[in-house]
């Protein structure tokens, strides 16, 4: 890697980490709100209506965006809507504790995956970065339960699934991104997700102040965040984004011990080491 392309990569990982602390606010804000888990469809609808119009008052012409390349905003609409349909179905159905490491396994299927086809190979310092990310996702998740009934596996199923759409997600955004406007894009990822996911919504309405809430939190925060997070992909790769992505649970812990009486807990400080941990001999393999 040349020293111009390792300051771009830099740029992206601060850039992907301004994205991470916005989605990190925002999980802080919704897990505040009553209601706000069947509501969380809105939440992508404010993101990316807010930022339909921010593209078009900036001469992106949202509306050719999308009819030039359809499918690729449905296909990113569809797995977005799918991630946040199987993540709420799990925590209904499994333990939290179990759920939410399992849904944020993306950066180890993508590792795996790549491993599986050649991409990279299996070495010491591989399997290494592996376990740390392994580790990081059980410590942020705080813990662990026991699974027990069949109604948890369920939940530990699709919350895996939800890690797959996850993980497909990353890759699609990592290959198209520096090929298209970042604001329009991000909104039409938004605004189809948030179509799909109206069902979520009708099934239990929220009330006139929630619906407040979940404006805001879209248009404040998710939206600049989905921003932040195709610009970053224009120069890194699918796992190096997904492995930043798990400071989403770290910088919500920060944010809800900063904002409530939640404390900081050592399993955030831990996790955050983790991933930097990892991040570093990531580096220093590309480097090579």
């Amino acid at each position: 890697m040349t020293v111009a392309g390792s300051s771009v990569a830099r740029s992206s990982i601060w850039i992907m980490l301004g994205a991470t602390l916005l989605w990190g606010a925002s999980s802080a804000a919704l897990a505040a709100v009553d209601g706000a888990l069947t509501s969380s469809a809105l939440v992508a609808a404010a993101g990316g209506v807010t930022l339909l119009m921010i593209a078009g008052l900036r001469g992106q012409r949202p509306l050719r965006v999308f009819t030039e390349t359809p499918w690729l905003y449905v296909q990113l609409g569809a797995l977005e809507a799918a991630n946040l349909l199987l993540f709420v179905a799990a925590l209904k159905c499994g333990p939290l504790p179990v759920v939410v490491p399992l849904h944020l396994t993306a950066p180890l299927l993508l590792l795996g995956f790549a491993v599986l086809r050649g991409r990279r190979p299996m070495t010491v310092p591989v399997g290494v970065e592996f376990v740390l990310v392994a580790v990081a996702i059980a410590v942020a998740a705080g813990g662990s339960a026991d699974i027990g009934t069949g109604r948890a596996v369920l939940g530990c199923v699709l919350a895996v699934g939800s890690a797959v759409c996850v993980a497909l997600l990353v890759s699609l955004i990592a290959r198209e991104s520096a090929q298209r406007p970042t604001i329009a894009s991000a909104g039409w990822q938004l605004a189809v997700a948030s179509a799909l996911g109206a069902g979520l919504v009708a099934s239990d309405p929220p009330t006139v102040s929630v619906v407040w809430a979940m404006v805001l939190i879209g248009a404040l925060l998710l939206g600049p965040g989905f921003v932040l997070y195709w610009l970053g992909l224009r120069h890194l790769d699918a796992t190096t984004a997904s492995i930043l992505g798990l400071n989403e649970a770290v910088f919500a812990a920060v944010v809800s011990a900063l904002f409530t009486d939640t404390p900081i807990t050592a399993g955030a400080v831990i996790a955050g080491a983790l991933v930097l941990s990892a991040l570093l001999l990531r580096e220093g393999l590309s480097a090579r």
